[in-house]
């Protein structure tokens, strides 16, 4: 930067101390907030939808790892000269394993999911009970 720039930018500041954005009050603090917009509001300042506590996690990184292997070991089976028969027994073995074990994680994820909601009908039954 120039002496020159330098000088030219120091007197703006000094001419205009607030230069810069406007301060923020409260409300607009708030609704710029990540996860704000989600939030219902009504006018008198009450939640008309209980806001989520929590996100879900996602659990497909694994998975994507699988995949992006299959695609790289099948792009190396149909290359252009095709690899030897050894290796592609080799490669063929490794697509098998990887196939084998995206279906064990899809069958573990779908047990997941039938125990997480038998857990939440057997709470909902013992809720009603007391009821």
């Amino acid at each position: 930067m120039s002496s020159a720039h330098y000088l030219a930018v120091q007197r703006a500041i000094a001419a205009n101390p607030r230069a810069g954005p406007k301060p923020l009050t409260i409300e607009e603090y708030r609704a710029r907030q990540p996860g704000q917009a989600k939030r219902n509001i009504k006018d008198d300042n009450q939640l008309t939808q209980i806001p989520q506590t929590r996100t879900p996690k996602r659990r497909g990184g694994t998975s994507a790892k699988l995949r992006r292997e299959r695609a790289a070991l099948l792009e190396k089976v149909n290359a252009d000269p095709p690899p030897t028969w050894a290796e592609a027994s080799v490669l063929w073995i490794k697509i098998d394993a990887l196939e084998q074990q995206q279906k064990q994680k899809q069958k573990a994820g779908a047990q997941r999911r039938k125990q997480q909601q038998q857990r939440s009908q057997a709470i909902a039954a013992a809720a009603e009970q007391k009821q």
